[in-house]
């Protein structure tokens, strides 16, 4: 590798431009000479070829250096620049990430703020979750009855102490006796659902406060929007003169309504006495009615009625929202929101149109919840098509018959007004689902055919079938001489009626079952008045299963008082059947007659009933809480019962025919004092004895005829009375 030596070739270069120069500017002088030169100069030009010179290792590794270095600078140029456009490339990457970002974040708060809105909504399904037992949620139910009686009272408390201006002191609103009342209140509400609690106020958490208070306070703000005054502006003193003014009026309209037809009509006889018109008169009472007093009146009475609903709402979204803390699932205890959850889960199941979408929205807005978050769920359920899965809120045990008929009702009443596509699947699974939480008949899709009623009768059998083998434990051999008599077997044709007896022997239904008849039928009547005879007249007698009977009377749609009559009936008629017939008392109030028949299980010999029983103590007193009106004492040929009746009979006394009767008589009174047997009361002293006192006009031979023909021992005397 070699290196040229600029400084020569420069010079070499320069005289040989200035000698061509001058050559060419004395051309004429020199003549040919000038060739000579051009040569000379050509010849000097070519030898600056050979200014250059070889270069060492030195330099060699010098220049290779350089090349390298010259490289890696034009390298790490491209690669700033590179860099720089990555760099900008990015930063405009970041730009639009943090445009994404904050996007997301707003998104996200308005997502969560709407997580926290639905936590105030019912949870999900959970498929897994083991069911509520239905004692500890009856016991829910008969404490939100409690509540609603607590508020009501509560409320009444509240317009006294607003008539007697208690929180008014010298002119003066005093909040905090508000405040103070409306904490004993929550106390009140507190202690009903958690008796036990010590200070139930600081055994709840800052997260059950503070959802609650925001409950309480979209609840109350749909309160005050719905007054008809801008009541909501007012500040908290002008609020309490609203108020007291409007339970002023009312506590005066309550004290003189009773006088007031009376008042108006004395007021135009007197006028009319006095000589009036009487066309001139009746313009006046017209006028003066309906005129424009009347209309002020009118007007001042519906804000008065709005004010008094105030007080009534506060209080009870106050007790609500105390009730949902303390209280478990309160909200959704109770039937308007059963009903809500059905109806979604009706408009669900069937294609969705404007007019049946239009027409719930209008149902639910119309229904009064225990919380607003409630409705706004239920909307978004219609919204989307979706239901509110009902079955989890288990209305048999929340719900009594006569609410859940209402919810029938009206269900059935919306699908045939508001909704499309009824075809027999779709009605079929949904009648199925609303039948089994409901526990009630829905008269939808039923055709009355011929062959339609012989399946009922037919279902009615089974049903009475079920229940002998199921509820009373009978065998299938038992079946045939207690189906064959009854009223509903007796309506099927003769053809019909021993197969069905025979198939029933043969393959007995082991479970009771509710048989599938139509609501409005007659066959309902004779199937209840068959289901009550078999309960009344086949042992055991167990109070318990009176609740069988009650739910398939309200799977039927029929009141609970049909059935409740029907077992009094035969109940009575059964009792009368297995009475002695010197028995003195000849009838029983209904509940003392089911304890009876349940007492004679397993004994077939006639009775006979005494009352009332008289306990004797040492003390004169009696150890006992029971009233001595309730008791009643049971005889039959061989053994002797002092009980009371209840849902469950109680047995104190038991005695056999060794138990001896004595008369006592005193001045006006006879008795008879039996002694012996065994007592049944543990930790109770034992009494004396048992006394038998005897009616008026009764002798002791036939009042007592039926107990000294039990005894083997009579009474040693027999006075007459």
């Amino acid at each position: 590798m070699s290196r040229w030596q600029p400084t020569p070739l420069i010079l070499v270069a320069s005289g040989a431009v200035a000698i061509v120069a001058a050559t060419i500017a004395g051309r004429n002088v020199l003549g040919w000479w000038q060739l000579a030169i051009y040569l000379g100069v050509v010849a000097v030009v070519a030898s600056a070829a050979w200014f250059r010179r070889r270069l060492t290792a030195e330099e060699l590794e010098i220049e290779r250096l350089r090349q390298n270095l010259a490289g890696e600078e034009a390298r790490v140029a491209r690669l700033k620049a590179d860099f720089e456009e990555q760099q900008q490339q990015l930063q405009k990457q970041f730009e639009s990430q943090a445009g994404q970002l904050d996007t997301r974040e707003e998104a996200l708060a308005r997502r969560l703020q709407t997580f926290h809105e639905w936590m105030e909504f019912p949870e999900p399904l959970t498929l897994n979750a083991a069911p509520v037992p239905a004692g500890n949620v009856s016991e829910l139910v008969r404490k939100d009855r409690q509540l609603m009686e607590l508020l009501k009272a509560e409320t009444q408390i509240l317009y006294d102490n607003i008539t007697s201006n208690k929180y008014v002191v010298e002119g003066k609103l005093i909040p905090l006796l508000i405040r103070d009342d409306a904490q004993q209140l929550v106390l009140k509400v507190a202690r009903l659902y958690q008796p036990s609690a010590e200070n139930p106020l600081l055994e709840v958490s800052l997260d059950q406060i503070m959802r609650a208070a925001s409950r309480g306070s979209l609840n109350l703000l749909i309160v005050l929007d719905e007054l008809p005054l801008a009541v909501k502006d007012y500040n908290l003193a002008n609020l309490y003169q609203y108020v007291r003014r409007a339970v002023e009026a009312y506590r005066l309209y309550r004290k003189t309504e009773p006088y007031w037809p009376y008042a108006n009509a004395a007021y135009y006889l007197s006028r009319f006495a006095l000589g009036a018109n009487p066309l001139t008169l009746g313009a006046w009472w017209i006028l003066g009615s309906f005129g424009k007093q009347g209309a002020t009146a009118i007007a001042q009475q519906v804000v008065n009625r709005q004010a008094l609903a105030l007080l009534s709402s506060v209080i009870r979204v106050i007790g609500c929202e105390v009730a949902s803390i303390y209280g478990g699932d309160f909200r959704h205890r109770d039937a308007n929101w059963i009903y809500g959850a059905e109806l979604t889960e009706l408009v669900s199941a069937f294609p969705l149109s404007r007019e049946g979408l239009s027409a719930a929205l209008k149902e639910i807005g119309a229904l009064q919840f225990r919380s607003e978050y409630d409705r706004v769920f239920l909307y978004r359920c219609l919204a989307a098509h979706r239901s509110a899965q009902p079955a989890k809120y288990n209305a048999m045990d929340c719900l009594l018959s006569d609410e859940r008929h209402a919810i029938a009702t009206r269900l059935e009443k919306f699908l045939d007004l508001y909704l499309h596509g009824r075809s027999a699947d779709r009605i079929a699974a949904w009648k199925q689902g609303v039948e089994a939480r409901l526990q009630v008949k829905l008269a939808v899709g039923i055709k009355p055919a011929l062959a339609s009623v012989r399946e009922q009768l037919a279902d009615a059998v089974r049903s009475l079938a079920s229940y002998l083998v199921g509820e009373k434990e009978l065998e299938g051999n038992d079946l045939p001489p207690l189906l064959s008599t009854s009223r509903t077997i007796m309506q099927l044709p003769a053809e019909l009626r021993q197969p069905l007896v025979d198939s029933l022997r043969d393959n007995p239904p082991y479970f009771f079952e509710h048989p599938d008849l139509d609501p409005d039928s007659d066959l309902v009547t004779i199937y209840l008045d068959d289901l009550a005879a078999l309960e009344a007249r086949i042992p055991p007698h167990d109070p318990n299963r009176d609740e069988a009977l009650f739910a398939v009377t309200a799977y039927l749609r029929k009141d609970a008082k049909v059935i409740e009559g029907l077992l009094n009936k035969h109940r009575g008629a059964y009792f009368a059947d297995r009475l002695h017939p010197e028995s003195q008392t000849r009838r029983a109030p209904p509940d003392v007659t089911r304890a009876v028949l349940d007492l004679l299980t397993g004994d077939t010999s006639r009775f006979f009933l005494y009352h009332p029983v008289q306990l004797e103590w040492p003390e004169g007193k009696s150890p006992l809480t029971i009233k001595q009106d309730d008791l009643w004492l049971l005889g039959t040929a061989e053994r002797l019962l002092v009980f009371t009746a209840g849902i469950e009979p109680q047995v104190l006394w038991r005695g056999d025919p060794q138990v001896q009767a004595t008369a006592i008589q005193k001045n006006l009174w006879t008795a008879c004092q039996l002694t012996g047997g065994e007592w049944l009361m543990p930790d109770v002293p034992q009494p004396l004895s048992i006394r038998l006192p005897l009616p008026l006009m009764s002798t002791y031979n036939n009042y007592l005829k039926p107990l000294t023909g039990m005894l083997r021992r009579g009474p040693a005397e027999s006075p007459a009375t």
